[in-house]
């Protein structure tokens, strides 16, 4: 059997230090820090009080607002790495068979938030009222979802799924979209990562670990995995995208 030649054609990135690829790969280069105090919510009486969160992400410029609001915050960030790279690799949608394109995403956690929201509610207020939970709560919380709302956006119809593997999610994403390729499964593979547990679950478990960085004093040089004086890791958030092709 002969074996496919796999090449990297489009790129996409949203991160905590830029808003495309090309801004992300400038500032990284340039020795630029991602991390800062935590936005998204209040975490004055967490053991770390720092993170690199993605600055000024606006979801409007990639989704409509309505399905959005259908959306965790990680499979926004999905959708606009994907949609840049698709962009960035300049493919004709009409020109290829969309039943050998697929997408395969790596995650981590996934919709965190979203679980963390609907369970906090139901404990507020299930005992008097009973549950409420927003019939979105599955379609938004599960891990695979990102790769799923992808493939629909552009009708792709080819391998479909998510890799689950900690902080290598995104890696065995990759080594299984090319290795798609490689086998004649598929010509073209969206692949790459997505994350955003920067919540008080997502933060506050991994501190009860004792995972976490807790230099509050010095978030910017707080990542040191190098390091004897390491003291744990700096959760970040985001997304990237790559379009491989054979």
């Amino acid at each position: 059997m002969e074996l496919k030649r796999v090449v990297v054609t489009g790129l996409g990135a949203v991160t905590p230090l830029g808003k495309t690829a090309e801004e992300t790969w400038k500032n990284l280069i340039n020795g630029v820090s991602g991390a800062g105090p935590i936005t998204h919510f209040d975490a004055s009486f967490f053991k770390t009080q720092f993170a690199c969160e993605v600055k000024n992400f606006n979801v409007a410029d990639y989704i409509d607002r309505k399905e959005a609001r259908k959306m965790d915050l990680y499979t926004q960030y999905a959708i606009a790495s994907a949609k840049m790279a698709v962009e960035d690799s300049g493919m004709n949608l009409e020109a290829i068979d969309r039943n050998r394109v697929g997408v395969v995403f790596g995650v981590g956690i996934g919709g965190i938030h979203t679980f963390e929201e609907e369970a906090g509610g139901y404990a507020l207020t299930g005992k008097e009222l009973g549950p409420k939970y927003n019939p979105f709560f599955i379609p938004k919380m599960i891990a695979d979802i990102a790769s799923g709302h992808i493939s629909i956006m552009y009708g792709f119809r080819g391998p479909n799924y998510t890799t689950t593997s900690a902080c290598a999610s995104s890696t065995n994403a990759l080594a299984d979209a090319f290795n798609l390729i490689r086998l004649g499964k598929a010509d073209m593979i969206l692949s790459g990562g997505a994350e955003a547990a920067i919540w008080p679950a997502g933060v506050g478990g991994f501190n009860a670990m004792k995972a976490l960085s807790t230099r509050n004093d010095d978030p910017e040089h707080a990542s040191r995995p190098f390091s004897a004086s390491r003291d744990g890791f700096v959760i970040g958030e985001g997304a990237g995208c790559l379009i491989l092709e054979e």
